[in-house]
């Protein structure tokens, strides 16, 4: 079970971190979604609408994560039922981002979006898998 609490505990406090990074306006994240919207010269209020789904999903994802944790602790076993709603919840946003960086044109970033679905993905057959 440590192993596998473990992996519930690291993609919590990572999304926690990438979510605290965009909310504070740290990371070029935003930006980002600027210059990939761009091309479709929206309204100015598109790339902010984007960025708070974003955030808005990373914050979701984050607590489902620590909902994971919280009741495998509990259990005393990995909740997988939550963890699979969690995990799924991310895969799903990096999904989301291939996506988009098919429509935007920016490649630069679909490689980044594919590890992150892939280690994901990774860590939810793990779960189900390992003894």
């Amino acid at each position: 079970m440590t192993l596998k609490l473990g992996l519930l505990g690291f993609w919590t406090l990572w999304f926690a971190i990438v979510t605290a990074t965009n909310v504070l306006g740290v990371s070029s994240n935003y930006a980002a979604i600027v210059r990939a919207t761009q091309k479709y010269a929206p309204p100015q209020w598109v790339p902010r609408l984007l960025f708070g789904a974003v955030i808005a999903w990373q914050a979701a994802t984050t607590a489902l994560l620590a909902r994971a944790v919280v009741l495998s602790l509990s259990h005393d076993a990995i909740d997988l039922g939550a963890a699979t709603l969690a995990l799924g919840c991310g895969i799903a946003l990096w999904a989301a981002f291939m996506l988009a960086d098919e429509i935007t044109l920016k490649y630069e970033f679909e490689r980044t979006h594919e590890l992150l679905f892939v280690a994901q993905l990774a860590t939810l057959v793990a779960l189900h898998l390992l003894p």
